[in-house]
């Protein structure tokens, strides 16, 4: 009984640690996003409690950019011309963003996505997490 119990508890914690991020959610990720926190492998959390600078993804088809835009005091986003091509990429371990630009390319796992949050886990195994910036656009 014993080793049983042992067993499902492998298996619960197993299950709980290794799930990958839900693909049909990946247009949720269009938008406007502000990193608030970055956590690394040895549990050092670095907190971002204000940004000027935001991540901008756009993606159709699962392929598409990301930039890294300015907020301006007037509810606009200064622009450059730098950007990343991007290609979500579906593995059995998990869901993947490829970014590509003249610099190089990486990929980072996206481990939860919903309307309101974005975790990434980058090849350094640490964790990045993002909250959608919700954009007024009654002037």
């Amino acid at each position: 009984m014993k080793n049983f119990l042992f067993l499902l508890f492998l298996i619960v914690i197993y299950c709980g640690c290794s799930q990958k991020a839900d693909i049909s959610k990946i247009n949720g990720l269009n938008g406007y996003w502000q990193i608030t926190k970055a956590v690394n492998t040895d549990g050092d959390k670095k907190d971002y409690p204000i940004n000027e600078v935001y991540d901008y993804f756009e993606i159709k088809n699962k392929i598409g950019f990301h930039k890294k835009v300015t907020w301006q005091p007037d509810g606009t986003f200064l622009v450059n011309d730098l950007s990343e091509s991007v290609k979500i990429i579906d593995k059995s371990e998990g869901v993947f963003i490829e970014f590509t630009s003249k610099f190089g390319k990486h990929m980072e796992e996206i481990k939860t996505i919903s309307e309101a949050e974005l975790v990434l886990e980058t090849s350094d195994k640490s964790k990045l997490y993002f909250s959608k910036v919700v954009l007024n656009t009654n002037k």
